[in-house]
């Protein structure tokens, strides 16, 4: 028998017993080929290279020569080389060319120290696989932070030449400290510093880094077509302290100047036919480390695939994104564990995953996401579609959820487990991000800080989340909202995954729900779910859950829950109610909470009486049955006995103190059911009031201006809260007047008036507007040179203002767009901890207010034309009303953020927000 005959025996005997993956039995397999060793001690470049006792010594050797299909490049373990490892040739399929180690000790190490472009290249050659090489570039630091970065990878695969080059593995590569510029597509050059540069284009940016993978062009004036790499697998490999990225994937598109645009790598819309993306993409089992390096950003930046995976990655201290897809079709990012990504090199964002810019059908799930600034960020600019489902999200500092994508994105978030400890933001969107179209279902959103933000607009859809922990404003959207603990197992806690154990994602379990929880069996039937949970359970069997986990009941556990909602017959929830089930002769018993949410736990298995009762309640029974596996769910309906309620509110002055003596009325359908007066304190209450809709409320005081309310429905047996009515005084009180027009023309001083000038690089002037005797002061920015205060004037009350305050100014645009962004808040009313909580914006012809968290464009404007803008703001109730050159274009409106005084006004812009705005006439003061 011949030796290839027995070795391909072997394999497959070692194959029947199981052995010997099909992996391996590929490598073991003879292709044809020859093996070349390279030794740097010990070889010589005048050997036949074809034996470890006839190595070949350098690189040189080794780049010189063009290799066949089949052969394989070895290289001595423990040694190292410095330059670059740029073998020639191509393999064919089934006959990869290899790059690899022979003998013992560490990965053969391959340093570039700066001085090559990338130190290991495969340059339009295609079938090669390169595995167990240590590989590193970094440029000697001898100036300031920054000096030392240049166009520089670690590894880089790429074409110019057209067509498709297919099969590329890198398999457990230890890429670390390569010194890459950072280049940003976009932004201000203001901001550019040593290494870092600002709106250079799409060419020129994000090359640079530690693996790298990109179509190229050899002359730009004709770039004939383009280079597609197909079949690319990156695994098991560690990439540290690379900069710019990790893991970049990349198409040339021709954007820089004099280049003749191609479109293969940017696309108008998900048809686009120039868009020439690469194929066949998967990324997975690495651990990628960006910490230790300020420029070293996104830990995988996937851009131009059509056909990704990616999964069971670690990405620690990422800087802007741990994993993003720009450009990018068919993607799914899965059990990979992203967590303390962080702002670096002048980037806007520190987001765990990303589906960002014109992409289409990304799957994000089961991954476990914390710690970062933003967890998932859904920025889906032009448009896009994604679905986020069954991932832990938990512990961001700053938004859990980031939805920040165009109109003509949609996205499904799903059955996901958002636990917040760190944040007052849970789902957070601004601006036209909240007019793309977003479905927010079976989720649990839980933290541990009252009123976190939960941001609505007419095209975000709340449908049966689980709202738990602190008070959270739950959306009105939600109609089958519920409210409850959780249960969670256990507190969040490490360690987290590491280079050696990979993603610990078995972390996340803490926060499995416990047997009867809220989330448990109280969950809607989604379609096409993708059929597991995170832990990888089975859906569904039974009612589904909300959140990330499906529950079972515990190995060891011999008992069970039930759990439900009692509701009066209206379908109101019944709080307070006590609830008793009876089972082989032992009794369990709970009240209902605010919800009408009831769980009674550690029942035995078997059939159980369950009994909801409430004074002024007919109680009802139900018998249920408790299996092992699952929670038993089980609603139950008490009958109201006596329907009618009453109303209760409070009469204020314009400083809301109370009033005495008011004459208050309520009328149905228009006529007057009852009078009554407010009290010493001011409050008043009206029982007695049958049950429904069509009550109106109307408060009076000699002297004062009358307030009446509608639009009152009295709950069953329950009391509603009409809430204050701020009678105000017929004159109103001013606090300031600012007309400027006693200002020296120039720069406004800061403190003048109060007011706290902020100018960062830009101005902030007093000028002739119309003319010297009235004058205004213009707001000009033309540089995003940071900070949240930007350019404008500013003031912080003292007292901080509550009651019904009108704030009246004279605001006027007069440039043209011309780059950037246009919003100038003219103005923003803040509260006490300075968060925006009344803005009024001129951005781009329009006039834009936000009512609660949604913007909405009230009017037009003209440049060169002065507007009135008043605001009538009530902090006891936390509405407002705007009149625009005397016409009211929002009517009672809910605050964007709770506001119980006014803290502070401004007349502001800042990040990439350019143009001028003046202002004039500016009017404070209680009352109307």
């Amino acid at each position: 028998m011949s030796s290839k005959l027995g070795r391909w025996m072997l394999v497959l005997a070692l194959l029947g017993l199981g052995l010997l993956s099909p992996q391996q039995a590929a490598t073991a397999v003879d292709t044809g080929g020859r093996s070349y060793y390279v030794d740097a001690a010990h070889g010589s470049d005048d050997a036949a290279g074809t034996s470890p006792a006839h190595a070949w010594r350098t690189l040189d050797k080794v780049n010189a020569r063009t290799f066949q299909p089949g052969d394989r490049i070895l290289l001595r373990a423990g040694q190292s080389w410095a330059g670059q490892l740029w073998p020639k040739g191509s393999g064919s399929a089934g006959r990869s060319i290899v790059v690899d180690r022979y003998g013992a000790g560490p990965k053969p190490a391959i340093h570039g120290g700066g001085e090559v472009a990338e130190t290991v290249r495969l340059f339009n050659q295609q079938y090669w696989e390169l595995r167990n090489l240590e590989v590193t570039n970094a440029r000697p630091l001898t100036g300031g932070p920054g000096t030392n970065l240049r166009d520089l990878r670690g590894i880089q695969v790429s074409g110019d030449q057209g067509g498709q080059l297919n099969h590329f593995r890198i398999d457990a590569v230890d890429v670390h400290d390569v010194t890459g510029e950072v280049n940003w597509i976009g932004g201000d050059p203001a901001g550019n510093a040593p290494g870092v540069t600002f709106k250079t284009g799409w060419d020129r940016s994000k090359n640079t880094g530690g693996i790298v993978f990109r179509g190229t062009v050899a002359d730009q004036a004709a770039p004939g077509a383009a280079t597609v790499l197909n079949d690319i697998v990156v695994e098991n490999s560690t990439v540290k302290r690379t900069s710019f990225a990790g893991i970049t994937v990349k198409q040339y598109t021709g954007s820089t100047p004099g280049a003749v645009p191609t479109g293969w790598g940017e696309r108008a819309n998900g048809s686009d036919p120039r868009f020439t993306p690469h194929t066949n993409v998967v990324i997975r089992n690495n651990f990628i480390q960006q910490d230790g390096n300020d420029y070293a950003c996104n830990g995988m930046y996937l851009t131009d695939v059509r056909g990704a995976l990616i999964e069971g990655n670690v990405v620690y201290r990422a800087g802007t994104s741990g994993i993003e897809a720009y450009y990018a079709d068919d993607v799914v990012i899965q059990h990979n564990e992203v967590y303390e990504t962080q702002q670096k090199a002048g980037g806007a964002d520190s987001n765990a995953i990303d589906p960002d810019k014109a992409t289409t059908r990304v799957l994000v799930q089961y991954n476990f996401v914390h710690h970062n600034g933003d967890g998932i960020l859904i920025c889906q600019f032009s448009f896009g579609d994604v679905v986020v489902r069954y991932n832990t999200i938990a512990a961001n500092t700053r938004y859990q959820i980031y939805l920040h994508s165009d109109r003509a994105a949609t996205a499904q978030i799903y059955n996901n487990t958002i636990y917040n400890d760190r944040s007052d933001h849970l789902v957070y969107g601004y601006g036209s991000s909240l007019l793309a179209t977003y479905v927010l279902r079976n989720n649990i959103l839980y933290s541990t800080r009252a009123g976190a933000s939960l941001t609505t607009s007419p095209t975000i859809a709340y449908d049966n989340n689980l709202y738990a922990g602190a008070p959270l404003a739950v959306p009105a959207s939600d109609s089958r909202a519920l409210q409850g603990d959780p249960l969670f197992a256990s507190a969040l806690s490490g360690p987290y995954g590491t280079e050696t154990t990979g993603p610990q994602l078995q972390r996340a379990l803490a926060l499995r729900p416990g047997s009867g929880s809220a989330a448990v069996s109280t969950g809607i039937e989604i379609p096409a779910n993708g059929g597991r949970d995170y832990a990888g359970t089975a859906l569904y069997r039974g009612l589904p859950e909300i959140g990330a986990f499906e529950y079972r009941t515990p190995q060891r556990q011999n008992w069970e829950a039930v759990n439900g909602f009692v509701r009066d017959q209206f379908g109101n929830p019944v709080a307070g109610a006590t609830v008793v089930a009876t089972s082989f002769g032992r009794t369990f018993r709970t009240t209902t909470e605010s919800s009408g949410f009831y769980r009674l736990a550690q029942l035995p298995f078997g059939e159980a009486t369950v009994t909801a009762s409430k004074d002024g309640f007919d109680p009802v029974s139900a018998v249920v049955e408790l299996r092992r596996g699952d929670s038993t769910r089980r609603d139950l309906a008490v009958v109201l006995k006596n329907t009618d309620g009453a109303i209760t509110g409070r009469v204020l002055d314009e400083r809301a103190a109370p009033l005495t003596g008011a004459v208050v009325t309520v009328l149905r359908d228009g006529q007057p059911v009852a009078t009554t007066q407010s009290g010493p304190d001011g409050a008043f209450v009206v029982p007695a009031m049958p049950m429904g809709a069509g009550y109106k409320v109307v408060a009076k005081l000699d002297g004062r201006h009358s307030v009446e309310r509608g639009g009152i429905s009295v709950p069953p047996a329950a009391t509603v809260d009409a809430g204050g009515f701020l009678l105000a005084g017929l004159t109103p009180d001013d606090l300031q007047n600012h007309t400027f027009d006693q200002l020296p023309t120039g720069p406004l001083p800061d403190g003048t008036g109060g007011w706290k000038v902020s100018a960062l690089g830009n101005s902030v002037d007093v000028v002739d507007q119309l003319s010297a005797t009235d004058r205004s002061v213009r707001l000009t920015r033309s540089a995003n040179t940071g900070g949240t205060a930007g350019t404008g004037i500013s003031q912080v009350f003292t007292a901080p203002l509550r009651g019904l305050v009108t704030v009246q100014a004279r605001v006027m645009r007069d440039q043209p767009v011309v780059s950037g962004n246009n919003w100038f808040g003219l103005p923003y009313l803040t509260n006490e901890s300075g968060a925006a909580a009344v803005s009024v914006a001129f951005d781009k012809g329009n006039i834009i207010a936000y009512e609660g968290s949604t913007s909405r464009t009230v009017g037009t404007y003209e440049l060169g034309r002065w507007y009135d803008v008043r605001l009538v703001v009530d902090t006891v109730n936390q509405r407002f009303d705007l009149f625009v050159d005397g016409t009211q274009v929002s009517d009672d409106q809910p605050f964007r953020t709770a506001m119980p005084a006014i803290g502070g006004i401004a007349f502001y812009a800042n990040s990439t927000n350019f143009g001028s705005a003046h202002i004039d006439g500016i009017r404070i003061a209680y009352g109307l």
